[in-house]
């Protein structure tokens, strides 16, 4: 199937860039698939990011809007739309039965890194207090179970927020993340996700490795993609082992599509097991 019954029954957008997006996505899939995922758009006000910012929440096939699932957060790559694109091997791996139910909601991460910021946007701070409690309140989903998954500076931002709070996530899975071995060489790539030494020091997600003792990781990174070597000494410092790994490939879609499949069925197995982290609201 192509288009939008590929990827939901439902869609429900407020505001042209949205729908934009939505059209995006739609168009953009293959299908091979034989059950849809339900998939609504809406934008949430946010004290701490001045712009209302887009989200996406899907439920997999079998489920609806209500249920009580599990729930996977989800950061893009800098400047995306909601990866609503998830739902695809979301909803295939779950008709399959090859993974445990559970409900994506995906938040723009705009292009400040996931943290407090000079001019005092700050994303990490609506996805704890603002996005996680909406996505209780409003729509049941991680009252008891949660995971993050990330895509290059969401990639980083699924770090951060499992190294930040490491007992609200089962799992946190980074894809290609945007990550730097130091300050200088952020700087020496032209980046601009720091404010300073300082600002790095205090959200360096390789130094702060440690703090993810206990939490399932997964981290694909392709061999070609230009943060791979930083991305090696993050492997290299994480308490445990991490899933996932090399892999021939670049930094965007064609790679991210094609390790998306084995992180479904990663994040369905974390959320399934009883007795680990991620369980606290």
């Amino acid at each position: 199937m192509a288009g939008a019954a590929a990827l939901g029954a439902a869609a429900v957008s407020r505001g042209g860039r949205l729908r934009e997006w939505w059209d995006a996505a739609a168009g953009d899939e293959s299908g091979g698939g034989s059950a849809a995922a339900t998939i609504e758009f809406g934008e949430l006000r946010s004290r701490t990011v001045r712009a209302p910012v887009a989200y996406v929440v899907v439920w997999p096939p079998g489920s609806a809007p209500g249920d009580p699932l599990p729930v996977c957060l989800a950061l893009p790559a800098r400047g995306d739309a909601p990866p609503a694109w998830f739902a695809e091997p979301l909803a295939e791996a779950v008709h399959a039965g090859g993974a445990a139910p559970f409900a994506l909601a995906g938040v723009a991460g705009g292009e400040s890194y996931w943290h407090p910021r000079a001019d005092g946007e700050d994303r990490l701070a609506m996805l704890f207090d603002e996005f996680l409690p909406m996505c209780r309140q409003r729509y049941r989903l991680g009252e008891r179970r949660r995971a993050i998954i990330g895509w290059s500076m969401g990639g980083y931002g699924a770090l951060l927020a499992a190294e930040t709070r490491p007992e609200l996530f089962a799992a946190v899975v980074a894809v290609s993340p945007a990550v730097w071995t130091s300050y200088e060489e952020m700087v020496k790539s032209g980046g601009d996700a720091f404010d300073g030494p300082a600002d790095f020091a205090r959200h360096d997600v390789i130094a702060g490795a440690g703090r993810l003792a206990g939490v399932p990781v997964r981290v694909d990174c392709g061999t070609e993609d230009p943060f791979w070597r930083h991305v090696v000494r993050l492997t290299a410092v994480l308490p445990e082992p991490a899933a996932g790994g090399f892999s021939r490939g670049g930094h965007g879609g064609a790679y991210w599509r094609e390790v998306a499949p084995a992180q479904v069925g990663f994040v369905a197995a974390a959320l399934s097991l009883p007795g680990v982290a991620g369980s606290s609201t």
